[in-house]
């Protein structure tokens, strides 16, 4: 770091002394409410806000209003410029701050992959959370995804496993793993996974790199050695190259976020752009539903919902409303096919939770509002019954107006649906 830094490294090391910057990202795809603990915007991030306090333990979270995310981190989307309709892949994607970030800009695919199976079954819980409609979550080796789907997505965002240096501060046990050959080894497996990411990225399309280290090998080299192997991609400018106090990185590769320059841990984020030529995506997953499953969620819908949805894959017994843009599932783990809707049961529909945090209040014909700081809203997390003076029938229950779960009116008396597994 002395020798990357120069006369700046007492300034980066005095840094350390200090107390890590804490930040959420308001999740615009439910809500535009900014919480009360919020102070300043992150400046490279229109949603991100600095907080005090502890929103981790808020009714609001668990509705999915806003996502814990380090500042820094959230540098890689906003580079990313993904625009509406896009297809885009998050190769390295647990916990699901980036992807559940990419989701708010609306892209007509979103798939998010994590290698490791309980890391994905966390990411899974907060795409839910999130209310995310786009998202597919998968499970294997990018190499495998390479193989099955090959130039298939317009964005591929690789935030990749690394030696976790911008961490120090808030980890100890990044600093108890740190080694120079721990940083050797990150770097080649790093190199290992935007080779893939190069063969999953469509022609014109671009590759998002980033890492929360701060050594050239992790970062600027193997760029340098990507660019070197791949002349097909060059690269790129990104919208946040002008923020104040984002410096490029060496030689002029990415852009470098230092803790002694903004109010973050630090990242590393490198753009790059694929050339533009002719290609033929793979065909998308077939879709389609049995009529009795069709049948029972209609009956559901007609009953309960104010808006349409396309419910078009069935897995087992659970309905899903999966992007049109899918690529084939045939082959790979998966642990979500798009959005989940429900499962059909003994003849019935019992809609899943995440159709509940996916939708607004207008969306549904009952709902029930709750104040988020209110004791009938902590009731309803516990798993408690509300009174309710509703028309009989599936509800959805919505805190401050967004989202929180089913509820199912009887006899003016909510009974609860929130799941078992979340309940406080």
């Amino acid at each position: 770091m002395r020798a990357l830094l120069g006369e700046e490294y007492d300034l980066f090391i005095a840094e350390y002394e200090k107390p890590s910057p804490l930040a959420l990202r308001v999740n615009t795809l439910k809500t535009s409410l900014i919480p009360d603990c919020c102070t300043e915007q992150v400046p490279w991030c229109p949603a991100g806000r600095y907080y005090t306090g502890a929103p981790g333990k808020s009714v609001l979270h668990e509705a999915g209003a806003y996502y814990i995310q380090e500042p820094s981190a959230m540098a890689v989307v906003q580079a990313a410029d993904i625009k509406a309709g896009e297809r885009v892949l998050d190769l390295c994607a647990a916990p699901g701050g980036k992807s559940t970030h990419a989701a708010c800009f609306y892209p007509e695919l979103l798939v998010s992959n994590e290698i490791i199976p309980s890391r994905a079954k966390i990411l899974t819980q907060n795409m839910e959370r999130c209310g995310v409609k786009c998202g597919v979550v998968t499970c294997e080796a990018p190499e495998t995804l390479a193989d099955k789907w090959g130039e298939f997505f317009d964005a591929v965002i690789a935030d990749v496993p690394c030696s976790g240096e911008g961490m120090f501060r808030r980890r100890e046990i990044a600093v108890e793993e740190w080694s120079e050959e721990n940083c050797a080894k990150c770097a080649q497996r790093s190199a290992d996974i935007i080779r893939q990411a190069a063969r999953l990225t469509a022609a014109g399309g671009r590759i998002i790199y980033s890492t929360c280290t701060f050594n050239t090998a992790e970062n600027e080299g193997v760029i340098a050695n990507f660019l070197s192997e791949h002349p097909e991609f060059s690269l790129a400018s990104t919208p946040i190259d002008d923020i104040p106090g984002i410096v490029r990185g060496e030689g002029g590769i990415g852009l470098r976020l230092y803790p002694h320059k903004v109010k973050g841990e630090g990242h590393f984020v490198c753009v790059l752009k694929k050339e533009d030529g002719i290609f033929a995506r793979v065909k998308p997953q077939k879709t389609g539903a049995p009529k009795d499953v069709l049948k029972a969620f209609e009956q559901f819908s007609k009953q309960a919902l104010a808006t349409d949805i396309d419910c078009n894959f069935c897995a087992g017994n659970m309905l899903y409303s999966i992007p049109r843009a899918c690529p084939d599932l045939n082959g790979i783990k998966y642990l979500r096919a798009g959005l989940p809707l429900g499962t059909f049961e003994r003849g019935r529909f019992i809609p899943h939770h995440s159709l509940a945090l996916a939708l607004k209040k207008e969306e549904v014909k009952r709902f029930l509002e709750l104040a988020s700081n209110s004791r009938e809203a902590l009731s309803y997390l516990h798993g408690e019954t509300l009174p309710a003076d509703l028309e009989n029938g599936w509800a959805l229950v919505t805190v401050d107006g967004i989202s929180l779960g089913w509820g199912k009116a009887v006899d003016g008396v909510l009974k609860n649906f929130y799941p078992k597994g979340l309940r406080k």
